[in-house]
């Protein structure tokens, strides 16, 4: 990958983020050529570095988390830990953190003290709740956020309990959207020379995701449930069992519905009253119906038969894939590249997650893996004019 392409090339930033939200945030500008520097705290970093699985003992999580940053250690405690911190600090373009509101005020860098040091700074803030409200000093996790967003409440069968979405898309979305209103500051600096503060939380983000779900109560005074895999704005919307296991049929169209009846075999459904038309097929009781006609026509045949009648027809399906078949997809992983080995000290080769921004002019395929504790402290802080012995001075008395 030639990084003199990336988009961000020459851009400072500093993680001070742990888990997965903040971590996320700044391994995507990372991919994209940032110089993203992770600092964490000596006294054994971030605690992701102990999750499993592991490799040789490093943590897979913490590498996907943060592949391609630089790693320092620094006690922000410390008279001499806020010193170097303030130098790096006026040389930074971007600041991402993810404490609970609050601490980084109490160790004398909130944003308002940090643009003391650099007017220019871009600094972003991701937590539970957002930094105002009567919520924002509560803790705040990816499934806290699912909860109170409302997420959970739709998501599961009708009739059981609410369940979290499989992946953790709180932390995900807050990550996401961190990214962009960095990139949008960035934009707003290079024609104004004004930097600015970044407040975004897995609660708004969650809350924004479910635009399509909380129109109905707005407009109509509902409040949606659960409906397991089916699309409350259309039927057959839904996944459907084969004889060897599942795939979802995404028929949001009449023009859909009709193809769907004649590759089934049945071209009468499209005149059944049940089902004649896409209002009528997602109401009542026609879903449940016309679910129970499409797995029993599929009773015999196998998912990649099932897939391949209804493809043929250009009806959107799909066989749902466990995460072995997700991984080995000649599509997911050789065309797109979301899986990509690369050569860590420790663990040996190992794969990592993909970017899934691709980019004409400049790379984003992610190509060096995560640091080791304190990896980076002689070149990042040698920038900075501190002498090798210095460095050393510090190391003992855990400052770094």
């Amino acid at each position: 990958m030639n990084q003199e392409k990336q988009s961000l090339r020459g851009l400072k930033v500093l993680d001070m983020t742990q888990f997965l939200a903040g971590p996320y945030c700044g391994l995507t500008l990372a991919d994209l050529g940032a110089e993203v520097i992770k600092v964490e705290n000596p006294s054994g970093g971030d605690y992701v570095r102990k999750a499993v699985p592991k490799i040789n003992g490093v943590s897979m999580y913490f590498e996907n988390m943060n592949r391609g940053k630089k790693g320092i250690t620094l006690n922000l405690k410390t008279k001499e830990g806020k010193e170097l911190f303030a130098m790096l600090l006026a040389e930074t373009d971007v600041l991402i953190e993810n404490n609970r509101p609050g601490v980084m005020e109490r160790l004398g860098f909130s944003y308002e003290q940090a643009k003391k040091i650099n007017c220019g700074i871009i600094y972003c803030s991701i937590s539970g709740f957002g930094q105002t409200g009567p919520y924002s000093q509560e803790p705040g996790y990816d499934l806290i956020g699912q909860a109170m967003s409302g997420a959970m409440s739709i998501t599961g069968m009708k009739g059981m309990i609410p369940l979290k979405y499989g992946v953790p898309i709180g932390d995900v979305l807050a990550g996401m959207n961190g990214i962009i209103g960095i990139l949008a500051a960035l934009n707003y600096r290079n024609k104004t020379g004004e930097g600015q503060y970044i407040d975004t939380s897995l609660v708004d983000g969650l809350v924004s995701s479910m635009l399509t779900n909380s129109l109905s109560y707005f407009a109509e005074g509902t409040i949606p449930g659960r409906s397991g895999n089916r699309y409350f704005n259309a039927y057959p919307y839904d996944s459907f069992t084969a004889k060897n296991g599942e795939y979802v049929v995404a028929c949001g169209t009449d023009q859909h519905f009709i193809a769907l009846a004649n590759a089934m075999g049945m071209p009468e459904l499209a005149e059944d009253s049940r089902f004649q038309e896409f209002l009528i097929r997602k109401s009542g009781e026609s879903p449940d119906a016309l679910k129970d006609i499409i797995d029993k026509w599929g009773s015999d045949k196998t998912v990649e038969e099932c897939v391949s009648t209804f493809k043929a027809v250009q009806i959107p399906t799909a066989p749902i894939y466990d995460v072995k078949r997700m991984a080995e997809d000649k599509h997911i992983r050789d065309a797109r590249k979301m899986f990509v080995e690369v050569e860590h000290p420790v663990a040996g080769k190992i794969t990592i997650t993909g970017n899934p921004i691709k980019m004409s002019a400049t790379p984003t395929t992610p190509n060096k893996c995560a640091p080791l504790l304190g990896e980076h402290n002689e070149e990042i802080y040698g920038y900075l004019g501190i002498e090798s012995t210095t460095l050393k001075e510090y190391k003992e008395k855990k400052i770094i």
